[in-house]
């Protein structure tokens, strides 16, 4: 049988078939999400994100690690149907485990080029010693939260948004000085208390993964509905948080009606005005509401999150419990390629 054989069609199988399956049972899922009086919550809850990227990210990932342990010297062959002539490595597994990882890799280097479009998008800094720039500094030195993260927060002359996060490692909030112009002290606060909770949350990264999950899916589109919702949550929660760290709400809602546009911002780039008119009125009422009774304080975020765990766990699994699933996969194919007379 040819040594391409399994893993041409195994990989085929996985995009075309266990994939698309699983993103139909996560679309049907949604409805059997957790509820709690708390809309925001519910739409932000890591569970949401989970049916985003898991029906893509679970199976490859768990296969790509499955085929590294079945690679590894040693492992024993009895899945295999091709004879490698007593060799120890099964070559066609190694096959299939590098075309997952060259999909996969494929969709990151996408939205990589992607991000670098941004960043060409993205205008001149302005220099130290700039009256736009001073006055953020001297804003942030007011607040404990801004003070600290100062060195990371930057104008520009025209940037990819009034007011975003950007960067996937290490975010920065970039703000446009004729942003900084329009607003006063306390909205200026406020806006730069918003960003900087998508900044410590990491939003930029969270959104670059789940990019790249729908994008080498091939019903992505499924969820897309569900990644604009999450989106959409994390900005609200985004302002609670910068309320509860000390910012005025009335003065967050006037920043945000400031930058509002009628379209969306790409889900990509978290950024204060996006999410249409609808979802700008949406936050206005939520900070009228937490003018007239504080959200209280916010709560401590937690280590390492659930998708992270998870992945971690998938990655992991099959140097620990083996990698039985890869095995009937694997032999299961090549047993009905005999056959179909087509070994």
């Amino acid at each position: 049988m040819n040594e391409l054989f399994f893993p041409v069609v195994g990989a085929m199988l996985v995009f075309f078939v266990v994939v698309p399956l699983l993103t139909l049972v996560a679309r049907s899922s949604v409805a059997l999400l957790p509820t709690t009086r708390d809309r925001v919550s519910a739409q932000e809850s890591p569970w949401r994100f989970l049916l985003v990227v898991g029906p893509t990210l679970g199976p490859v990932v768990w296969l790509i690690s499955a085929s590294i342990h079945q690679s590894e010297e040693g492992t024993p062959l009895a899945a295999c149907v091709v004879d490698h002539l007593g060799g120890e490595l099964c070559r066609d597994v190694v096959l299939f485990g590098m075309i997952l990882f060259s999909v996969l890799g494929y969709g990151v280097l996408r939205r990589v080029r992607t991000e670098r479009g941004n960043l060409r998008r993205g205008g001149r800094r302005l220099a130290n010693g700039d009256a736009a720039l001073a006055r953020v500094h001297a804003v942030c030195q007011q607040n404990l939260t801004l003070a600290a993260f100062t060195p990371r927060i930057s104008v520009v002359d025209c940037g990819l948004a009034p007011a975003c996060t950007r960067g996937l490692f290490r975010p920065r909030v970039e703000l446009e000085a004729s942003l900084v112009c329009r607003l006063d002290d306390e909205e200026l606060e406020a806006a730069l208390l918003h960003e900087v909770e998508h900044a410590q949350a990491r939003d930029p990264l969270r959104f670059f993964v789940a990019q790249v999950a729908l994008s080498i899916n091939p019903l992505g589109k499924l969820l897309a509905s569900e990644l604009a919702r999450y989106h959409f949550a994390r900005e609200a929660l985004c302002d609670r948080r910068a309320v509860q760290r000390g910012a005025d709400p009335l003065a967050l809602a006037r920043s945000i009606v400031s930058v509002a546009t009628p379209d969306s911002m790409p889900a990509a780039v978290p950024a204060l005005g996006g999410h249409g008119i609808g979802g700008v009125r949406l936050r206005v009422q939520l900070l009228l509401g937490y003018a007239a009774s504080w959200p209280g304080p916010a709560q401590r975020r937690a280590p390492v999150g659930l998708v992270t765990s998870l992945v971690t766990l998938l990655a992991i699994w099959p140097h620990v419990m083996g990698a039985g699933p890869l095995d009937v996969f694997h032999g299961g194919i090549e047993r009905v390629a005999l056959i179909l007379g087509l070994g």
